[in-house]
């Protein structure tokens, strides 16, 4: 099913699965080496961890890939260089014993880390929005690409992909994610990016909660509980369901809703405290106008009910059966669900069973993405074999298989369960609807799929058919080849826009960070050797020597990784000159470092650099727009501070900003959820409920 291409991605992406062990004997290997090398050996197993992680972050990307491709062109080369070094440790002692030799092996562990961090943010819309510009991207990969080169020439290897030809395929590479990037930003709706161009604020909460949920860090979560007494009966009474427990319609504040049965004890003990967020959570993702809205818990009859938005035409799948979905509506039916998908996979959400049997139908023929992970805590813990039957038409080729370690779940096992949704609304059936599980599985993994055989119809209806055809075979391609949502998406509205006007009748393992209790001791006795100049200190170490409080050790060790062209340790230098830690205070040098750290996205430094604008002392006027433009980007990434502070400005118009109270709320609640104690008391005296949305 895969073309060349794909083929050839297939089997260096499949190269991935080899790498873990191949590094863990790397590291032994290095372990008995000796002599000048073993001052090497921390940067050494450094250096080898942090590939592995690497190529973990590469296997979950899920945007711009080919970006991600030729920066992992570099890691694979990073790795023979380990090697390399292993197997000519004689003939390297010399240069393991010079200073320069040192500090440009330092230099080559900086930009490995920077790729690693690069390849992490590009790969998601959340770190993809925290540059300023495409041609920030630009410069940033081109940056990165130059300071490797330069960093493997210094190490004196002639392995390179610094040729002319290279260089055009990485800029090819380059230009066609970020146009495609641009298109999907400026096309995907859906409340991911807001009116401000923006991440919406909403997904960030989701993070905030999620993570708080996985390290146990729960805070005292409450979902909304709307009393019986504002439950009206419908004009006429409705439930829906074959059996018991039935869903049935109520009215609320105007609006129909679904009540489902649910079971959720007001306790106060973590299980619940946890379920308690994740009901949070789900309320919040009403935020997206394809995700069936969740509005609280309330009480029918006196059994607890979850409380969603009513849909009036049932399942996708019960939509199908009993009507004809014209092609043009199915387009565009696909083009909401992607919609729903990106939306999840921003907040990190995984839905686990994408068929058109979970996702609702309004009368405006708006599918709604309903029964996924957090709605279902009450009833499904755990998969039973009937679960497994129903569910398994849909499932991925590596969930199907029989292993000692099951393959994690991920964006391209969902990505494979929507092509499958696909064909089941061309098709209007359940996919291999006779064949049994294990029939399933082996057809599967021997790569064959379900048969597309589409009726003739009129030239649009085919090229839907055509398109159709071109996306769910994308969809289905092995983990490895397997297209990204973003892909299909655009695919998906090149197709709607085509058809817009026509009249037609009628969505690997990842590779573990290497243990070092995993490593074997080496018991050698080394003969040592003394280098002739003094080791410079991992950053880490400068990081460790600030929290005691030794600023002569942090600083001499911020200023030497800063002048090996280090952004963190160029920002942490700042930090001391703006403090004067051990060294005079300079606002105006500090001012300086922190610019080169905000333009290369650290967020603290983006801080730190709106705030010394403030200060006449950092030589620059100050600008309302720039202030606010750093700030701003701060915020977006992750920082509590600039979260409160921009909150803070807008709800009162401080520094003669624009009033603006909704989104001032928006990133108080940011900071709230992160514990700012000046933020929540704002949000308090506000009346305003930190874990909970408003009803809408």
């Amino acid at each position: 099913m895969s073309s060349t291409n794909d083929e050839k991605k297939k089997i260096k992406e499949n190269d991935i699965n080899l790498k873990r062990e191949a590094l863990k004997t790397s590291i032994d290997c290095m372990m008995v080496i000796g002599n000048a090398m073993d001052n090497y050996f921390p940067l050494l197993k450094t250096v080898t961890i942090m590939i592995s992680e690497i190529y973990t972050i590469y296997d979950n990307a899920r945007y711009n890939l080919n970006i991600c491709e030729s920066l992992m062109d570099r890691v694979d080369i990073a790795e023979s260089v380990i090697k390399t070094l292993k197997r000519r440790k004689k003939n390297n002692e010399e240069n393991f014993r010079k200073l320069e030799y040192y500090k440009s092996f330092l230099r080559f562990v900086d930009v490995l880390k920077s790729i690693k961090a690069f390849i992490g943010e590009v790969s998601t819309i959340q770190g993809y929005k925290r540059f300023f510009s495409a041609n920030m991207i630009r410069k940033k990969f081109d940056s990165l690409i130059s300071e490797f080169e330069v960093a493997i020439r210094e190490l004196n290897f002639t392995m390179t992909v610094a040729n002319e030809e290279q260089r055009i395929i990485d800029q090819k590479a380059l230009e066609r994610d970020i146009a495609e990037m641009t298109r999907f930003l400026e096309k995907i709706d859906g409340n991911i990016i807001d009116s401000t161009n923006t991440l919406n604020t909403v997904i960030q909460e989701v993070m905030i909660i999620k993570k708080q949920i996985e390290t146990s860090k729960v805070e005292k979560f409450k979902v909304t509980n709307i009393t019986p007494n504002e439950l009206l009966d419908p004009l006429y009474c409705q439930s829906r369901g074959r059996k018991e427990p039935y869903i049935c319609k109520k009215v609320y504040k105007g609006q129909d809703i679904a009540c489902k049965p649910a079971n959720i004890f007001d306790d106060s003990n973590m299980d619940v405290q946890k379920i308690q967020a994740q009901l949070v959570i789900l309320s919040k993702l009403k935020d997206s106008t394809n995700i069936l809205k969740f509005y609280g818990i309330s009480k029918v009859d006196g059994n607890q009910v979850m409380m969603f938005e009513w849909a009036e035409f049932g399942t996708l799948r019960e939509l199908y059966v009993e009507k004809d979905i014209s092609w043009h509506d199915k387009v565009l039916i696909a083009l909401d669900i992607c919609r729903g998908l990106t939306f999840l996979h921003s907040c990190d959400i995984f839905h686990h069973d994408i068929r058109c049997n979970n996702i609702m139908m309004t009368t405006r023929l708006e599918p709604k993405i309903a029964n996924f992970k957090y709605s279902r805590l009450f009833d499904d813990r755990t998969v039973d074999i009937e679960n497994i039957k129903e569910i398994f038409p849909w499932l991925a080729p590596e969930k199907m298989m029989f292993s000692e370690h099951p393959v994690r779940y991920t964006s391209k096992c969902e990505i494979f369960s929507f092509g499958m949704l696909l064909w089941e609304l061309s098709f209007r059936k359940i996919p291999y609807e006779n064949m049994s599980v294990g029939q399933i599985r082996e057809h599967v993994l021997k790569g064959k799929r379900e048969k597309m055989n589409w009726i003739p119809g009129t030239p649009e209806i085919k090229k839907i058919h055509k398109g159709f055809e071109k996306i769910i075979t994308m969809a289905w391609q092995d983990a490895n080849c397997r297209t990204s949502l973003q892909t299909i998406f655009l695919k998906l509205y090149k197709l709607a826009s085509q058809n817009d006007k026509s009249n037609d009748s009628k969505n690997p393992l990842p590779i573990e960070p290497i243990s070092m209790s995993e490593l074997r001791e080496n018991r050698e006795d080394h003969k040592i050797y003394r280098l002739p100049y003094a080791l410079i200190n991992p950053l880490e170490f400068g990081f460790e020597a600030h929290k005691r409080e030794d600023r002569k050790t942090a600083w001499e060790t911020f200023c030497a990784h800063a002048d090996l062209g280090n952004i963190t340790a160029k920002y942490w230098k700042g930090r001391y000159l703006s403090k004067g830690y051990f060294v005079k205070a300079d606002l105006k040098q500090a001012c300086e470092l922190f610019k080169v750290a905000a333009d290369d996205g650290i967020a603290d430094a983006q801080l730190d650099y709106a705030f010394s604008l403030l200060s006449p002392v950092s030589g620059i006027a100050f600008d309302l727009d720039i202030f606010i433009k750093y700030l701003t980007k701060s915020a977006d990434g992750g920082n509590v501070a600039a979260q409160f502070n921009l909150g803070d400005m807008y709800l009162h118009g401080k520094l003669k900003c624009n009033l603006n109270k909704e989104l001032g709320i928006k990133y108080l609640k940011l900071a709230a959820l992160n514990g700012y104690p000046d933020a929540i008391k704002i949000l308090e005296n506000l009346e305003i409920d930190v874990f909970n949305n408003q009803f809408r």
